[in-house]
């Protein structure tokens, strides 16, 4: 059944004399717009909460046991959700930034570990010696591979493989492997460079079967073992009222200003009286 076609406002004959209307505009509603800035900074937020739970607790001295316990213990819970997302966000620059460097060095190791397997195939029938050390290489360079793809992502990544760029004095500089991998084939291989402790963790993490533990930093000590933990919040220095009421309680306790001045004049004459007769004996 063919739709029915919609009655115009305006007859056929009258188009000429009347002017069409402007098309509007369809506007979206408020709720399907872009996040509003606190959804979408939610580390901002949680700083305003952790700042205004601490200037509670400081400048409120009459605040009731059971009131001052439950703001503390939301200052804790608001300071480790801000430690997390701080965290999270220090975790997603570094993977940014290094993303582009762990893949070329991913590529040339990669290479690295094809022709070393087609090296030690092609000495089956070769020296024990020989194959020994095909196979030496083949596992360095199947631990190349797993140091480029399961370096912890929360550090900074130090290069395998950086490339070097001829300056314009002739010098060689170094960089951290931006440029396109060359082709090894073609160029004598480059010398393993990197993080020799690191390299090391991982070929220990490869034996164990804990590389994913290592990449996500599970395996790096107090690093670890203190994101777990709900920290306490810093000490909350006490009222300025609090603090007066302090300072005059401690100056009542060796009197008023008058009654120093004359405590210290007095003390000033038998000094000087006990230096006189001394002086005369």
């Amino acid at each position: 059944m063919a739709t029915k076609r919609p009655n115009p406002s305006v007859h056929p004959s009258r188009h000429a004399q009347v002017p069409e209307e402007p098309r509007r505009k369809k506007q979206k509603p408020n709720n399907l717009g872009k996040k509003s800035f606190k959804k979408a900074h939610t580390v901002n937020d949680l700083k305003s909460q952790v700042r205004s739970l601490r200037r509670l607790l400081e400048h409120n001295d009459d605040l009731p046991p059971n009131i001052r316990i439950e703001k503390e213990r939301a200052l804790r819970t608001a300071q480790h959700e801000l430690d997390e997302e701080q965290r999270a966000k220090k975790r997603s620059d570094m993977i940014g930034r290094w993303h582009k460097i762990r893949f070329f060095d991913r590529q040339k190791a990669t290479k690295r570990l094809k022709r070393a397997k087609k090296e030690l195939q092609g000495l089956e029938s070769g020296k024990v010696e020989e194959r020994q050390e095909a196979e030496k290489k083949v596992q360095d360079a199947q631990i190349d591979v797993d140091y480029a793809i399961y370096y912890p992502l929360d550090l900074p990544y130090k290069p395998l493989f950086p490339t070097k760029k001829n300056s314009k004095d002739g010098m060689n500089e170094t960089q951290t492997g931006s440029e396109e991998p060359e082709d090894a084939e073609d160029k004598k291989e480059a010398e393993r460079q990197g993080d020799a402790e690191m390299w090391a963790k991982v070929k220990q993490c490869a034996e164990d079967g804990t590389l994913d533990a290592l990449r996500n930093g599970k395996l790096l000590g107090e690093a670890n073992d203190d994101s777990g933990k709900l920290e306490s919040p810093a000490p909350t220095m006490p009222s300025k009222r609090k603090r007066q009421k302090e300072k005059t309680e401690a100056g009542d306790l060796h009197g008023n200003r008058r009654e120093r001045r004359a405590a210290q004049a007095a003390a000033k004459e038998e000094s000087d009286q006990d230096s006189e007769d001394g002086f005369f004996e």
